[in-house]
């Protein structure tokens, strides 16, 4: 009897739990459990579970274009499993910097699951592709509505939203490039060749046959898209309504705390802007960046008594409690994975 397979799928689940925990930690120790616990005393509890259920939204219209994405490029999958890719994805790009994490992951597991590597890629570049276009468009409507607000803020909060503004239409250019030119990546790659012939020249030549494979298998799946325009249109407008559910968190957060003056495009238009601003900088999260712009952005909307617990919540309802169920859905799931291999070595 070998229980090899199980006691190291357990040691490795216990490592996850470890660097869930650890995150935590990291993400949470400069702020005030006790400002938290007064905040959800003083907020209408029907009003946060909205905003849970636009939580809720948010991750089933990632699956839905991932889902979308995959059948596209002649990869089916199944809804449940798309559902599992989103998840993974808001995981691994919260505890990573620049949510560089997310994709990569998102990815292998597609690959683990029998989806080839261009079709997958192609999915979840397109799809990204889609999500980044809608945060600008929302981020574009919301520099429309609060002009004047931002053109008061101090020189460095401004530069930031520049900084942030700029970072991402880079990134929806680059990704247009890499989805609808066929010279885009061979010759980004071309240019990361030139220093690795110098540094790992016994490699070079395979990676560069393994590279003209995938640009073979790319390029036929880049001619889905001139079949596929009303897909694409579609996961844009499903992207649009996953962010407008994403950033309209604190505006229910607004309504728990009894506040009507302000209406919910007002809000998602602010949060969008402040997204766009901090989701490209280098931090896991974009933790710290977003609790001060929150702080900097809303603070003529709450009172300045309840600002800091309306952060606090709209963080929690939008970051810190999904990233906790993700991380043990993922755990638990690594762990039942590792005890079914562990049962099937046994029989065999």
């Amino acid at each position: 009897m070998n229980n090899t397979p199980w006691k190291k799928g357990v040691a490795c689940g216990g490592f996850f739990l470890l660097l869930l925990g650890l995150t935590f930690y990291i993400l949470l120790k400069d702020q005030e459990p006790a400002l938290l616990w007064a905040a959800l005393g003083q907020a209408k509890l029907p009003w946060l579970g909205v905003g849970v259920a636009c939580m809720v939204i948010f991750f089933c219209c990632e699956a839905r274009n991932i889902q979308r994405g995959l059948a596209m490029f002649h990869s089916p999958a199944p809804y449940r499993s798309c559902l599992l890719y989103g998840i993974t994805g808001f995981f691994f790009s919260s505890v990573t910097p620049s949510a560089s994490g997310g994709q990569p992951m998102q990815l292998y597991s597609m690959c683990r699951d029998g989806h080839l590597p261009a079709p997958s890629a192609l999915a979840l570049l397109t799809e990204f592709f889609s999500f980044q276009l809608a945060a600008v468009t929302l981020a574009g409507f919301g520099l429309v509505l609060h002009w004047q607000q931002l053109m008061a803020l101090e020189t460095s909060a401004f530069f930031c939203f520049l900084v942030g503004t700029g970072c991402n239409l880079l990134v929806v250019l680059a990704l247009g490039g890499a989805a609808f030119s066929r010279r885009f990546l061979p010759r980004v790659w071309g240019w990361l060749m030139i220093p690795a012939r110098r540094i790992f020249p016994r490699q070079v030549q395979g990676w560069e046959a393994w590279a003209k494979k995938q640009w073979h298998d790319l390029r036929q799946c880049t001619q889905c898209y001139a079949t596929h325009k009303k897909q694409m249109v579609q996961m844009f407008l499903v992207s649009l309504l996953q962010l407008a559910a994403y950033h309209s968190v604190p505006f229910w957060v607004y309504l728990a705390f009894g506040l009507s003056e302000q209406a919910l495009p007002t809000v998602i238009g602010l949060q969008a802007v402040l997204f766009l601003s901090v989701s490209s900088l280098p931090l896991p999260g974009a933790v710290g960046l977003t609790e001060g712009g929150f702080l900097l952005l809303y603070r003529a909307m709450f009172p300045a008594a309840l600002l800091p617990g309306a952060m606090l919540l709209s963080r929690a309802v939008s970051f810190y409690l999904f990233l906790l169920l993700a991380g043990l859905f993922l755990a638990g799931r690594f762990l039942r994975h590792s005890f079914f291999v562990s049962e099937a070595t046994k029989i065999m």
